[in-house]
């Protein structure tokens, strides 16, 4: 799920991921398993963790045709520019109330972060057969690029979303691409973040990173257990 560009240098470090696949979604619980979201060897462990809220974007295609390379984020470019530097038939907005969607850009310049769940969520036919790519640049012209490739639950009875454990970092060069938002199309984007750096908490004497716990956004199903003869139930 994760393609370099071809001229990076083969040990560079990976922005996304410290291998590039699914970490948390599966397994042991892993949001907080072997204090996940603290990393193995995150320092002092802390005894809870609360969920972030999500950051939420949508958009809005106002045509009747497909509009293709749909973007989230780039802030350093598209923040100043107009419309974001969208199609003119895209509008891009945040429904986290209070907040505007330039505020979310300009927070990702001032407070990167890490997302460890992404949910998107479209009632329009197809749209969510659409591949999402996350690109990473820096000052140096290096680019990193990888697919999120939407895949329903089989043993899921919700069609009008998908939630994808993808991990990635997000800061003011960093990009979410729709390959396409359908003709009329609404999609909403869910970002639960993972750790924040908040470089205004040092001045406090707190810590600049904080890390996150599980948002719980897939719930086990309840088992069912009979009686148990040996305890003469």
């Amino acid at each position: 799920m994760k393609n370099s560009n071809k001229n990076m240098p083969a040990n560079q470090n990976l922005w996304f991921s410290a291998n590039g696949q699914d970490e948390w979604g599966n397994g042991a619980d892993g949001w907080n398993g072997a204090d996940g979201w603290n990393g193995a060897d995150g320092g002092e462990r802390q005894t809870q963790q609360h969920s972030a809220k999500p950051y939420i974007i949508k958009i809005v295609n106002a045509c009747t045709s497909a509009i293709s390379s749909v973007d989230i984020g780039d802030s350093y470019a598209n923040r100043t520019v107009s419309n974001f530097s969208q199609n003119s038939n895209i509008a891009v907005t945040s429904l986290v109330n209070g907040v505007s969607y330039i505020e979310y850009l300009a927070q990702s310049e001032a407070q990167p972060f890490a997302v460890g769940a992404t949910v998107v969520i479209s009632s329009t036919a197809n749209q969510l057969d659409e591949s999402i790519t996350v690109t990473h640049r820096n000052a140096t012209g290096d680019r990193q690029d990888f697919t999120i490739a939407l895949s329903l639950d089989p043993y899921q009875t919700q069609t009008d979303r998908i939630v994808d454990f993808t991990e990635y970092l997000f800061d003011g060069f960093s990009r979410l691409r729709y390959n396409s938002i359908l003709g009329s199309a609404t999609v909403i984007t869910r970002q639960f973040l993972k750790g924040k750096f908040a470089p205004s908490q040092i001045v406090a004497n707190r810590p600049g990173m904080q890390s996150y716990g599980n948002p719980n956004i897939i719930k086990a199903m309840p088992m069912a257990v009979g009686p148990n003869k040996n305890l003469g139930m």
